[in-house]
């Protein structure tokens, strides 16, 4: 068992300013083992809430979402 740090999901203006993502589903991806794992969600605010996962310390973990206008981002980070 391992976790994950919390963390803010945005989107980038462009401007030097970020947009929170809240309330978005967001898909989480075992990178190193090739596996979907359960998708967690950003609260009302864009934080995405830190986490356990049953995978081994070290795993990278790959953060995903897709909004219906068509933006797409993700994250990568090694769980501790």
């Amino acid at each position: 068992m391992s976790t994950y740090a919390a963390f803010e999901l945005v989107i980038d203006n462009n401007d030097g300013t970020f947009t929170p993502v809240a309330s978005q589903t967001v898909h989480v991806y075992d990178v190193t083992h090739s596996t979907a794992l359960a998708d967690t969600a950003s609260d009302a605010n864009g934080t995405v809430p830190a986490a356990s996962v049953a995978v081994a310390v070290g795993t990278l973990l790959r953060f995903s979402f897709l909004l219906a206008n068509g933006i797409c981002g993700f994250a990568e980070n090694a769980t501790t």
